[in-house]
């Protein structure tokens, strides 16, 4: 296993004796960060076992520090709410990697940075989490409008919580798909990291029945026996970009970094992400906007020799390398929910390059399919985003 180790955050490495460079690694101060580093460092211990780490943990001041401004509203700052104040330390070198969540680092990232995923993808979607129902003194359930799913014939999901029920969440993503196939929910905004969310949630005095969180992050904090059920595409949910995914970012020119992590980059699930995130830029869509997307790997139907011939050139690896068929849906809809655009394509995908072109041309169909109008009037009108914020 990767041996820690906490010299100071500005120790400066030794580029002339790589074997005694310790890997300075960024991450912000949560639980789940801290456990998004664990699987690094795990990954490390197999592929580089000798390679000793540091773990510097920061608060950002913009996404962590800020409790009372909504997510949207910060996001207008031009600053990345979760990235800004770590990549600094990177630039400046007082870092050689962060562990981020992918979804959270902006598709444009600073000069002189990089960002690959790492290591398997989580399933990626989003989970509904229900208040835990409280007791009275004399033992009695007090009385509330939702009760927990599991108990009521193991009917689940959004679409069996009754009108008027409170749904929290921070995401103007998920806001918008709920406004559209789910009217009868009220959304309410709601902020702080996972735990913090979770006893939001089940104080009775805040009034939330019921949150949407990322799977991936429950289940990393070993809370999976508070999700209600998982919210697929035929709901109506798609997941954010690059959901799931483990981020790392680095200063480009490090080949000693670069090297590490190229031992730990499974090539199907970066090349998913790039294509999220191609997708995501080419819209030019931030935070505040509501796009969800999937993707996933399908065997084709034509040209399947081709494809085949180059997974056997991996065969044994710990990597799931190969070229293949990669299937991407995405969906922009409005802050309202009145407006929706959908899309499908199938495209080989057997390098970066491949990925990239993937999302651009995800991104080419949802503009001629309308895309475009939906997001140009959220970007001429801010104002209606902080109405959605404090919903």
């Amino acid at each position: 296993m990767a041996v820690p180790s906490s010299p100071p955050i500005n120790s400066p490495p030794n580029p002339s004796d790589p074997s005694t460079r310790i890997l300075r690694i960024g991450t912000r101060a949560s639980a789940l960060a801290l456990a998004q580093v664990s699987i690094f460092t795990n990954l490390l211990s197999i592929t580089s076992p000798s390679i000793r780490t540091s773990t510097h943990s920061t608060a950002t001041q913009a996404g962590d520090m800020d409790k009372s401004t909504n997510l949207h509203t910060l996001a207008q700052s031009g600053k990345s709410l979760w990235t800004h104040d770590l990549e600094a330390s990177l630039l400046r070198g007082e870092l050689d990697c962060i562990v981020h969540s992918l979804k959270d680092v902006p598709t444009k990232v600073e000069a002189g940075c990089k960002v690959v995923s790492v290591g398997k993808r989580a399933r990626g979607g989003d989970v509904l989490i229900l208040r835990q129902q409280s007791q009275s003194q004399d033992g009695k359930e007090q009385a509330h409008g939702v009760k927990n799913n599991k108990e009521q014939g193991g009917v689940k999901g959004l679409a069996a919580l009754p009108s008027g029920a409170v749904v929290g969440t921070s995401s103007i993503r998920r806001t918008a798909m709920l406004h559209r196939s789910y009217p009868h929910l009220v959304i309410k905004d709601v902020r702080g990291n996972l735990p913090t969310r979770l006893r939001k949630l089940d104080d009775p005095a805040n009034g939330f029945d019921a949150l949407i969180l990322a799977g991936a992050g429950v289940e990393r904090l070993g809370l999976e026996d508070r999700i209600d059920s998982w919210l697929e595409a035929k709901e109506g949910m798609l997941r954010a970009v690059g959901q799931g995914a483990v981020g790392l970012e680095f200063k480009e020119g490090d080949d000693w970094v670069e090297g590490l992590l190229a031992r730990i980059v499974r090539s199907k699930v970066e090349w998913e992400c790039r294509a999220e995130r191609s997708l995501l830029r080419t819209l030019e869509g931030g935070c505040s906007v509501p796009l969800g997307c999937e993707t996933e790997w399908e065997e084709p139907d034509e040209g399947g020799d081709e494809v085949k011939e180059g997974k056997k050139e991996y065969e044994g690896e710990l990597d799931n390398r190969g070229r293949g068929l990669l299937v991407m849906r995405a969906m922009v809809v409005s802050l309202d929910g009145k407006e929706c655009v959908q899309g499908e394509r199938k495209r080989i995908v057997g390098s970066d390059d491949d990925a990239e072109e993937a999302g651009w041309e995800m991104a080419r169909e949802l503009v001629e399919k309308g895309a475009d109008k939906i997001l140009e009037k959220i970007t001429l009108n801010r104002d209606m985003i902080q109405r959605q914020d404090n919903a």
